[in-house]
Protein backbone atom coordinates (compact mmCIF):
# COMPACT_ATOMS: atom_id res chain seq x y z
CA UNK A 1 0.00 0.00 0.00
CA UNK A 2 2.66 2.16 0.61
CA UNK A 3 4.61 1.88 -2.15
CA UNK A 4 1.21 2.72 -4.44
CA UNK A 5 0.69 6.01 -2.77
CA UNK A 6 4.71 6.96 -2.70
CA UNK A 7 4.31 6.16 -6.61
CA UNK A 8 0.92 8.24 -6.97
CA UNK A 9 2.72 11.15 -5.25
CA UNK A 10 5.78 10.84 -7.50
CA UNK A 11 3.29 10.87 -10.04
CA UNK A 12 1.95 13.90 -8.99
CA UNK A 13 5.10 15.80 -9.06
CA UNK A 14 6.39 14.53 -12.36
CA UNK A 15 2.74 16.14 -13.76
CA UNK A 16 2.80 19.06 -11.52
CA UNK A 17 6.45 19.96 -12.48
CA UNK A 18 5.88 19.69 -16.08
CA UNK A 19 2.73 21.51 -15.86
CA UNK A 20 4.63 24.50 -14.13
CA UNK A 21 7.62 24.57 -16.31
CA UNK A 22 5.58 24.19 -20.13
CA UNK A 23 5.55 27.60 -21.40
CA UNK A 24 2.27 28.74 -22.72
CA UNK A 25 1.45 29.26 -26.82
CA UNK A 26 1.50 32.86 -26.57
CA UNK A 27 0.25 33.88 -30.28
CA UNK A 28 2.94 36.16 -32.03
CA UNK A 29 1.97 39.20 -33.32
CA UNK A 30 3.16 39.89 -36.88
CA UNK A 31 1.72 43.70 -36.51
CA UNK A 32 4.18 46.15 -37.22
CA UNK A 33 7.06 47.18 -39.20
CA UNK A 34 9.77 44.81 -40.06
CA UNK A 35 13.25 44.77 -42.08
CA UNK A 36 15.28 42.12 -43.56
CA UNK A 37 16.34 39.98 -47.13
CA UNK A 38 14.23 38.16 -49.49
CA UNK A 39 16.09 34.97 -51.54
CA UNK A 40 15.23 33.64 -54.87
CA UNK A 41 16.11 29.85 -54.57
CA UNK A 42 15.21 29.57 -58.52
CA UNK A 43 17.42 32.40 -59.66
CA UNK A 44 19.74 32.81 -56.86
CA UNK A 45 18.66 36.49 -56.57
CA UNK A 46 18.50 38.56 -53.34
CA UNK A 47 18.00 41.74 -52.02
CA UNK A 48 16.84 44.32 -49.33
CA UNK A 49 13.14 43.49 -47.14
CA UNK A 50 10.20 45.58 -45.59
CA UNK A 51 7.51 44.86 -44.17
CA UNK A 52 4.48 46.56 -42.84
CA UNK A 53 1.62 44.55 -41.01
CA UNK A 54 -1.65 45.99 -39.61
CA UNK A 55 -4.07 43.32 -37.86
CA UNK A 56 -7.65 43.31 -39.78
CA UNK A 57 -8.73 40.60 -37.23
CA UNK A 58 -8.13 37.98 -34.37
CA UNK A 59 -6.50 35.27 -37.24
CA UNK A 60 -5.69 38.06 -40.43
CA UNK A 61 -3.24 40.52 -40.96
CA UNK A 62 -2.42 42.75 -44.20
CA UNK A 63 1.27 42.80 -45.21
CA UNK A 64 3.07 45.24 -47.71
CA UNK A 65 6.19 43.52 -48.47
CA UNK A 66 8.80 46.36 -50.20
CA UNK A 67 11.92 45.68 -51.62
CA UNK A 68 14.71 45.92 -54.29
CA UNK A 69 15.22 43.51 -57.19
CA UNK A 70 18.97 43.56 -58.70
CA UNK A 71 19.86 46.42 -56.36
CA UNK A 72 17.59 49.05 -58.22
CA UNK A 73 14.45 48.49 -59.53
CA UNK A 74 11.87 48.06 -56.95
CA UNK A 75 8.64 46.28 -56.18
CA UNK A 76 5.81 45.88 -53.55
CA UNK A 77 3.67 42.40 -52.73
CA UNK A 78 0.83 43.28 -50.94
CA UNK A 79 -0.27 40.06 -49.02
CA UNK A 80 -2.99 38.85 -46.76
CA UNK A 81 -2.04 36.73 -44.37
CA UNK A 82 -4.28 34.11 -42.24
CA UNK A 83 -3.72 32.11 -39.36
CA UNK A 84 -3.41 28.36 -40.01
CA UNK A 85 -6.53 26.77 -37.73
CA UNK A 86 -5.06 24.99 -34.55
CA UNK A 87 -1.65 27.07 -34.56
CA UNK A 88 -0.27 30.38 -32.69
CA UNK A 89 2.20 31.60 -34.92
CA UNK A 90 2.05 29.92 -38.18
CA UNK A 91 0.22 31.85 -40.83
CA UNK A 92 -0.59 31.23 -45.02
CA UNK A 93 -0.91 33.76 -48.06
CA UNK A 94 -2.33 33.74 -51.46
CA UNK A 95 -2.22 36.21 -53.78
CA UNK A 96 -2.43 37.01 -57.76
CA UNK A 97 -0.04 39.23 -58.71
CA UNK A 98 -0.37 41.16 -62.67
CA UNK A 99 2.18 39.30 -64.90
CA UNK A 100 3.78 36.99 -62.17
CA UNK A 101 0.91 34.56 -61.89
CA UNK A 102 -0.01 33.59 -58.06
CA UNK A 103 2.52 33.59 -55.23
CA UNK A 104 1.50 31.20 -52.27
CA UNK A 105 3.54 31.94 -48.61
CA UNK A 106 3.99 29.84 -45.50
CA UNK A 107 5.31 31.93 -42.88
CA UNK A 108 6.53 31.04 -39.20
CA UNK A 109 5.97 34.32 -37.05
CA UNK A 110 7.67 34.70 -33.08
CA UNK A 111 7.90 38.04 -31.30
CA UNK A 112 11.21 39.01 -33.58
CA UNK A 113 11.30 36.91 -36.45
CA UNK A 114 9.02 36.06 -39.66
CA UNK A 115 10.52 33.05 -41.52
CA UNK A 116 8.39 32.57 -44.54
CA UNK A 117 8.96 30.48 -47.83
CA UNK A 118 6.97 31.54 -51.52
CA UNK A 119 6.11 30.28 -54.23
CA UNK A 120 4.83 31.54 -57.24
CA UNK A 121 5.22 31.79 -61.60
CA UNK A 122 8.56 29.84 -61.86
CA UNK A 123 9.97 31.33 -58.67
CA UNK A 124 10.38 30.03 -55.37
CA UNK A 125 12.19 31.37 -52.52
CA UNK A 126 12.11 32.73 -48.81
CA UNK A 127 11.80 36.22 -46.69
CA UNK A 128 14.12 36.77 -43.97
CA UNK A 129 12.69 40.03 -41.25
CA UNK A 130 13.56 41.24 -38.08
CA UNK A 131 12.05 43.87 -35.76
Amino acid sequence: MLKNKTQSVLAMMVVGLLISTASPLLAASPTGKWRGSWNSNTTGHSGPLKARVRKVDHDTYRALFVGRFAGVIPFAYPARLDRVAGTSNQYTSSQRLPLLGTYRMNATVTSTRIRANFRGGRDSGTFNLTR
